[in-house]
C-alpha cells in the first residue's frame, strides 16, 4: 500500500481512487465489525448489577435524576440518637447532604448517570456504557485514520475492542468507557481537516459539547479542555469554550445542589485525593499493569508524531494521553490492576500512536510490508489481549456480581414491606433493587446493637440482618460480646444466594426457648 496515498485519502477529501476507497471500505467494515463486538461483549457479559459503591452510586443516581430529583429522604438519620447517626443510614456509595439534614445523596459525579436517567425512560440505562464502548471502537477507527490513514484506523479499532481493560469496564455501569467516549469524541471533532472558517466554528462548538460531558462523568480530567483550547488556537477556541460552558455550568448547579457548594464533590476534599507522596507509587504500578496487560507496544506511542503524515493531531493525541496519565499520578494509591481504569481514556490514543508508529517505522524500511506487518502485529496483539482479559476473569464478572442482585432483589420481594435492613456490603444493592432503609451496622458503637435495633422496632420498622458470609465473623467479633443478636447463633431464614445469609432477631429468642 502506498503510505503518502492513504495520507492523502486523509488530508484532502477530494483525493479518490479505487484503490483507497476499497482500503476505506474494507477498513470501516473491519471496525463496525469491532464496534458491534463490543457492544455485544458489554451487553452479553454485562453484570447489570448495583454492586459495589461505584456502580450503585452510579444507578442509584440515574434513577434520583429520573425521578428529577437529587437526593433520597433519610429522616431517621435526625432521629437516632447515636453519634454519626446520619452514616449509619447511608448506602455504599452515597454520603449524608452537606445541604440538607435527613437526606442522602450519591457521591459519584453525575454524566453517566444523567445520560443513564434520560435511558431508563425508555429502559435501556443498562445499555448505555456497551453503547458508548461501541462508540469508542469506532471513533478509535476515525481518530487512526484521521491521524494515520484507514489501515492504522481499522488496526486500532480492532485493538481497542479487545484491550483487556477496555473489556472489564465495558461490562460495568461506571464511568471509565464513557469518560474515554466523550474526550476520544473531542478529539475527532476537533482533529479535522476542514479549512472553512464556519464548519471549523461548527465542530470546535460540538468538541466543546462533548467535553462539556466529559467533564461532566470525570470532573477532575477538566485539565485536558486546556490542552484540546491551547491546539484550537484563537481561531476556534472561542466556540469550543462556548460547548463547554453547559458542563460546568451543570457540574456546578448539581454540586452546589447535593453537596452545597459549586465547588464541592461527593469524594471530599481534593487535598485528601490527590498527594504529591502518592506519584511514584502509581507510577510504578500503572507502569507494571500497562506492561502486563497491554505488553510494552504501547510505549511506541512516543515516537508516532515523528513517522505520521499529520503531525499536529498526532501531537493532540499524545498530549491529552499524557495528560490523562499525569493527572491521576497523585491520586490514591491502589493494589489491583484494575485501577488502571482510571487510565482508560488515554487508551484510545495510546493504541493509535502505537499502530501509527510501527506502520511509520515499517513504512521507511519497505511499503508494501506495511499492511502485513500491521494486520499480523494487530491480529496477535488482539489474540493476546483477549487471553489476557479472559485470565483476568473480565468474563466472570457478571457470575461474580450476580449475589449482589439476588440479595437485593430477596430484600424487595420476600421481605416486609416495613423492613430495616443491618448490611454493609449489600448496602447500595439492597437500597437499589428493594429501597428499604438500610442500617450500615459498621458505624454502630459495640454496644449499641440492641440499642439499635428496639429504635427500629419503636419506629415501625421491622429489622432484619442481611450478611455475606466473609461478614460474619466480623459481625460476631463487633458485637457478640455485648449482645446476643450479635452472636449469630440461630439459623439464617433464607440464602438468597450462595454466600448471603438472612437472619430476623426476632427469630433468636423463639429458636433458643425450644
Amino acid at each position: 500500500m502506498n503510505h503518502e496515498a492513504d495520507a492523502t485519502e486523509v488530508i484532502d477529501p477530494t483525493y479518490q481512487t479505487h484503490q483507497t476507497q476499497q482500503t476505506y471500505r474494507a477498513s470501516a467494515a473491519l471496525a463496525i465489525a469491532a464496534a458491534i463486538a463490543a457492544f455485544v461483549v458489554g451487553v452479553r457479559w454485562g453484570t447489570q448489577a448495583a454492586g459495589g459503591s461505584d456502580s450503585s452510586c452510579y444507578m442509584n443516581e440515574a434513577r434520583l435524576f429520573s425521578r428529577f430529583t437529587t437526593h433520597i429522604d433519610a429522616p431517621l438519620a435526625v432521629s437516632a440518637p447515636w453519634p454519626r447517626a446520619a452514616w449509619t443510614f447511608t448506602p455504599a456509595g452515597h454520603l449524608p447532604s452537606p445541604a440538607r439534614a435527613g437526606a442522602i445523596v450519591p457521591m459519584c459525579p453525575p454524566g453517566l448517570p444523567l445520560v443513564m436517567a434520560i435511558a431508563r425512560w425508555v429502559h435501556a440505562d443498562l445499555l448505555v456504557v456497551p453503547l458508548l464502548g461501541a462508540l469508542t471502537v469506532w471513533l478509535t477507527f476515525l481518530l487512526g485514520r484521521q491521524i494515520d490513514g484507514s489501515l492504522t484506523g481499522a488496526a486500532s479499532a480492532v485493538l481497542m475492542a479487545c484491550s483487556p481493560i477496555f473489556l472489564y469496564q465495558v461490562v460495568q455501569p461506571m464511568t471509565d468507557v464513557p469518560a474515554a467516549a466523550w474526550w476520544l469524541l473531542v478529539a475527532v471533532l476537533v482533529s479535522d481537516v476542514s479549512d472553512v472558517s464556519d464548519t471549523r466554528r461548527r465542530r470546535a462548538f460540538a468538541a466543546g459539547l462533548a467535553a462539556s460531558m466529559a467533564i461532566l462523568t470525570r470532573p477532575n480530567l477538566l485539565p485536558l479542555a486546556i490542552v484540546v483550547a491551547i491546539y484550537l488556537g484563537r481561531r476556534s477556541v472561542a466556540s469550543f469554550a462556548a460547548g463547554l460552558v453547559p458542563g460546568i455550568v451543570v457540574l456546578a448547579l448539581l454540586n452546589w445542589r447535593m453537596y452545597g457548594s459549586p465547588l464541592a464533590s461527593g469524594y471530599g476534599a481534593a487535598s485528601d485525593l490527590f498527594q504529591v507522596g502518592n506519584v511514584a507509587a502509581n507510577v510504578q504500578r500503572y507502569l507494571r499493569w500497562l506492561w502486563e496487560s497491554h505488553t510494552p507496544v504501547l510505549a511506541l506511542a512516543i515516537a508516532a508524531p515523528f513517522v505520521v503524515a499529520r503531525r499536529a493531531p498526532a501531537w493532540l493525541a499524545l498530549a491529552l494521553a499524557s495528560a490523562t496519565v499525569v493527572l491521576y499520578l497523585p491520586y490514591r494509591v491502589f493494589d489491583d490492576w484494575w485501577y488502571i481504569r482510571f487510565l482508560l481514556p488515554a487508551i484510545p490514543f495510546l493504541v493509535v500512536l502505537s499502530v501509527a508508529a510501527v506502520r511509520g517505522l515499517v513504512g521507511r524500511a519497505s511499503r508494501r510490508a506495511e499492511p502485513v506487518v500491521v494486520g499480523l502485529l494487530a491480529a496477535l496483539l488482539a489474540a493476546l489481549w483477549v487471553q489476557t482479559a479472559r485470565t483476568r476473569h473480565v468474563f466472570d464478572l457478571r457470575d461474580w456480581e450476580r449475589h449482589f442482585i439476588d440479595a437485593g432483589r430477596f430484600a424487595a420481594d420476600r421481605l416486609p414491606r416495613a423492613a430495616a435492613v443491618l448490611t454493609v456490603k449489600h448496602s447500595g444493592s439492597v437500597h437499589y433493587y428493594a429501597e428499604r432503609p438500610i442500617v450500615a451496622w459498621d458505624t454502630l458503637d459495640p454496644a449499641s446493637l440492641d440499642r439499635t435495633l428496639a429504635f427500629l422496632r419503636e419506629h415501625g420498622l421491622v429489622p432484619m440482618l442481611l450478611l455475606d458470609t466473609e461478614e460474619e465473623p466480623v459481625f460476631r467479633a463487633r458485637f457478640g460480646a455485648a449482645s446476643e443478636i450479635g452472636r449469630l447463633d440461630w439459623p439464617p431464614i433464607e440464602r438468597p444466594a450462595r454466600t448471603v445469609r438472612v437472619y430476623d432477631p426476632a427469630d433468636r429468642a423463639r429458636y433458643w426457648s425450644k
